[in-house]
């Protein structure tokens, strides 16, 4: 039954007379109802929370929108962003050794109840890093679409205060916001939370929020889904690592992600054959190639062309990849030399010329003729 787990996510709270959390997992019974089309149902599961609260004493409003996020005391900033990704609009490429332990951990959060009657329930937890720009902040709008959950994203400029003992408050209230409502937190660039106690330039203070914040990750209720981000593994104390159940390394995409990024990213604009892009991709992360090819579609479009031209999308690339040779103070002569030799498939004499506006001929010439003692 598709709408069992959260019937008795309301049941049980309704057991412990936890009404903040009967009435956030019914609003989620509500919305899943209206997703799938049956508005009447999810009005009249609404009517009656609303009844039944106004009975009590307590305020339908309050009730139902207990997801006010806390904020800073003293900045009164939002201690996250909140946002309510749409699977429709998510098409992510994750490599095989990737995409199982994610479907793995989307389907326990699944039947969690299951497996708790089992006797095998663990905290849905789970530690994604890598390097900046593979898809690491994508993922976790990916599993909360997929569980059609609110996404949480901690706000690391609110979340850690210059004030003594305000930042460990901060998190705490974060938490606690988190395990009373159905949600997604993600703890977005991690290691500024999580950084090693062993540190000799970190103060006792940072280390302090280090322990607040392992304690309120053992604290978490069972149910409640927490994400972790960052692309300094190597910085986290060793103690983080326990406490997440799944542990994710991302890597930059292989060839077969890169091609299927290409033909994302490009859409209607991409040519026929995508050998020569994707084997000039290698080693660029996904945002790195997003980034190459919607700069050229914005070109493509405001000169009102319908093809993208291959050499184009190649100098682009090479731009993105060698852009230290290309922009360094260097002659023309001394740069091209440099570029064929670190890559003499993607910089052929045509993409040469194209980025640097010197005739196929010429550049010819530079490359055959003898280097200068």
């Amino acid at each position: 039954m598709e709408y069992l787990p959260t019937m008795l996510k309301i049941i049980e709270n309704g057991a412990l007379a936890n009404t903040e959390k009967v009435a956030s997992y019914t609003k989620v019974l509500a919305d899943k109802l209206r997703n799938d089309g049956d508005t009447k149902a999810a009005q009249k599961v609404i009517n009656i929370i609303k009844q039944t609260n106004t009975r009590k004493g307590i305020s339908p409003a309050s009730a139902l929108n207990s997801s006010t996020i806390p904020v800073d005391r003293d900045s009164r900033f939002s201690l996250a962003d909140e946002s309510f990704p749409d699977i429709k609009d998510i098409d992510i490429q994750l490599d095989k050794i990737v995409e199982r332990p994610v479907e793995e951990f989307i389907s326990f959060v699944e039947n969690a109840h299951l497996l708790s009657d089992a006797g095998v329930g663990i905290s849905p937890s789970m530690l994604i890093y890598g390097p900046p720009g593979c898809g690491k902040s994508y993922l976790a709008q990916h599993i909360a679409a997929r569980l059609k959950l609110p996404l949480l994203t901690t706000r690391c400029d609110s979340l850690m205060s210059s004030l003594l003992g305000s930042t460990a408050k901060n998190i705490r209230n974060l938490f606690d916001h988190a395990a009373n409502r159905p949600c997604v937190l993600f703890l977005d660039e991690f290691d500024a939370l999580a950084k090693a106690r062993d540190d000799q330039h970190e103060v006792g203070e940072l280390k302090r929020v280090v322990v607040g914040l392992l304690q309120n990750i053992d604290n978490l209720p069972s149910d409640t889904v927490v994400l972790a981000a960052t692309n300094h593994e190597n910085l986290l104390d060793p103690a983080v690592w326990r406490r997440f159940a799944y542990r994710l390394n991302i890597q930059m995409p292989s060839y077969e992600s890169r091609e299927k990024l290409l033909k994302q990213y490009l859409k209607g604009f991409s040519p026929k054959n995508l050998k020569n892009l994707t084997s000039a991709t290698e080693g660029m992360s996904g945002a790195l190639i997003r980034q190459a090819c919607e700069a050229l579609i914005r070109l493509a479009v405001l000169n009102g062309e319908s093809n993208l031209d291959e050499n184009k999308l190649l100098v682009k690339i090479a731009q993105i990849q060698h852009y230290k040779i290309i922009q360094s103070h260097e002659t023309a002569e001394s740069k091209i030399r440099q570029l064929k030799q670190a890559d003499s498939r993607l910089f052929t004499t045509r993409v040469l010329s194209e980025l640097f506006t010197i005739s196929t001929g010429k550049i010819s010439k530079i490359l055959n003729s003898p280097l200068q003692a």
